[in-house]
């Protein structure tokens, strides 16, 4: 399979043998800091890297940063409202007649606002706000939960990311070799930018979950890593119905600017409790699949659901089928010298029937080229270096295989032939840079 797996780490793969199951899938894990502290998250990359080292694979962590993101606070239970049901909310609310939030909306409402929980499974309508409180009924029935979500429609919300804990968040993470930071409710690229001058160094995943953020699309990919298609946040923010489209452009941009791009929310959410998915999932998954998502990424389905595994060979097994029919970039623009040799190879590749293509690679840039190109070939990534093998875990068609340095090009060589023989492949591609110079995508060889 060349489209990449994300699964978000939580509960029901806390079993070491759930989790070493889930790693024969699994490219990215998924810690979401909207629930994990810092204290728990260490033991998490713990447990995934020591799993990802058992099962001899490359696994990557993405950092998933809570963005200005208004919760609920804690609640001793959940509250179960009726439809029609009154009921108060207030910023650190220690009243247990009213309903704490962790984040002060009381400024981004008016009357008539729709406060939407979670995904939207049931809302509220303020009808109110004074002296903090905000009064408000409830217009879809259901529970209210400690730390749950919350969407504001009809409102005027302000709130830019980074947070001061987004900001702290990301330096834990970067502290604890977390190879992916996603920032969310990026609206422009400025956004990026102050997030950078904060933390420093870091590979930013931008969240596409305003409508802001569509109008100015360029400029994000031009200042991001890569982008995720939050459409859970997204469809708050603009009609539900235009979701599909504003994926497919979303998909077509990244594609344009050469960044990866991961699709997210309830791709598989009826199998939370169901060990079997419906139909229109199914087909959303090879709808991103065949539209040229490089990733494709689950949520509670593998956190919290009672079907982690049978949902994540469930993603596996739909991308699968979809890739057996997908088709090859049309866009791709020939911008330089190593744009022509990563052409060269993947037609060799498509007409010479060529199964593997060995690439060595010091930061990644021959495999990434030879990735947006979308050939049939297996991408055989091969660097010394653990954080390029990583970062190569959210591009389509990469595989990533530990090496050890090499000075020339006849050591470089033998370390493919090696790794062909091992592979029993005897027709390849090697896809490469001059040794010791980053950056220069320059020879090809075709061995037959």
């Amino acid at each position: 399979m060349k489209t990449k797996i994300i699964a978000t780490y939580g509960p029901s793969l806390f079993h070491p043998g759930t989790l070493s199951r889930a790693m024969k899938y699994v490219d990215v894990f998924r810690i979401n800091f909207s629930h994990a502290k810092e204290d728990d998250a260490e033991g998490y990359i713990a447990d995934i890297r020591s799993a990802s080292k058992k099962a001899g694979k490359e696994v990557a962590i993405l950092a998933d940063l809570p963005g200005p993101k208004m919760r609920f606070g804690k609640l001793p239970s959940a509250v179960t409202l009726r439809k029609g049901e009154s009921v108060r909310l207030k910023f650190h609310s220690k009243d247990p007649e009213v309903i704490p939030l962790d984040y002060d909306i009381s400024g981004y409402l008016r009357e008539g606002s729709i406060i939407a929980v979670g995904d939207g499974y049931m809302s509220l309508r303020v009808n109110g706000v004074s002296g903090g409180f905000i009064e408000c009924t409830a217009t879809k029935p259901g529970p209210i939960s400690s730390r749950k979500g919350i969407n504001i429609i009809n409102g005027n919300v302000s709130a830019a990311p980074p947070t001061p804990e987004d900001v702290r968040l990301a330096r834990f993470s970067k502290k604890n070799g977390v190879d992916f930071m996603a920032l969310s409710f990026v609206r422009e690229p400025r956004d990026i930018d102050q997030f950078r001058r904060k933390v420093g160094d870091v590979y930013v995943v931008s969240k596409i979950e305003r409508s802001e953020a569509l109008k100015n699309i360029d400029g994000i990919l031009d200042t991001s890593d890569a982008i995720m298609v939050a459409r859970g946040d997204l469809a708050f923010d603009v009609p539900i119905s235009s979701i599909p489209v504003a994926q497919l452009r979303l998909i077509g941009a990244a594609r344009r600017h050469r960044k990866p791009v991961i699709v997210a929310t309830q791709m598989l959410a009826s199998m939370v409790s169901n060990p079997s998915p419906t139909r229109a999932e199914v087909n959303d998954i090879a709808t991103a699949v065949l539209s040229g998502a490089d990733c494709i990424m689950l949520s509670e389905e593998s956190a919290v659901g009672k079907y982690p595994i049978e949902s994540i060979r469930m993603l596996h097994d739909s991308a699968t089928s979809a890739e057996a029919v997908a088709r090859g970039s049309s866009d791709f623009k020939i911008a330089d010298v190593g744009d022509s040799v990563a052409f060269a190879a993947a037609e060799i590749a498509e007409n010479y029937n060529t199964a593997s293509a060995f690439v060595p690679t010091q930061t990644g840039a021959s495999a990434i080229k030879l990735s947006a190109l979308r050939p049939h070939c297996d991408i055989i990534a091969m660097s010394s270096s653990d954080s390029v093998r990583r970062k190569l875990s959210l591009y389509w068609g990469v595989r990533s295989e530990a090496v050890g340095k090499y000075g020339t090009v006849d050591q470089m060589l033998a370390l493919v032939k090696r790794s062909a023989s091992r592979r029993r492949v005897g027709r390849y591609i090697v896809l490469s840079g001059t040794p010791n110079q980053k950056g220069t995508t320059n020879t090809l060889k075709y061995i037959n």
